[in-house]
């Protein structure tokens, strides 16, 4: 029998999945990262935290 998923679950999942895309896409240095770059992986935690299935969805 699966354990079952919970929220904090779902939520780590899309912080990962943030963080892995974002690397992908702007670099794997953040420092190399500009301040656009930082600020839009900012936004993309936040909406991860507040709609973790947005992220694992797209």
């Amino acid at each position: 029998m699966a354990t079952p998923t919970r929220d904090a679950d779902l939520i780590e999942e899309a912080l990962a999945r943030v963080w892995t895309d974002a690397h992908r896409e702007f670099g794997p240095d953040e420092r190399d990262w500009t301040p656009g770059q930082v600020r839009e992986y900012l936004l993309r935690l936040d909406a991860a935290r507040l709609d973790p299935g947005w992220v694992i969805a797209s």
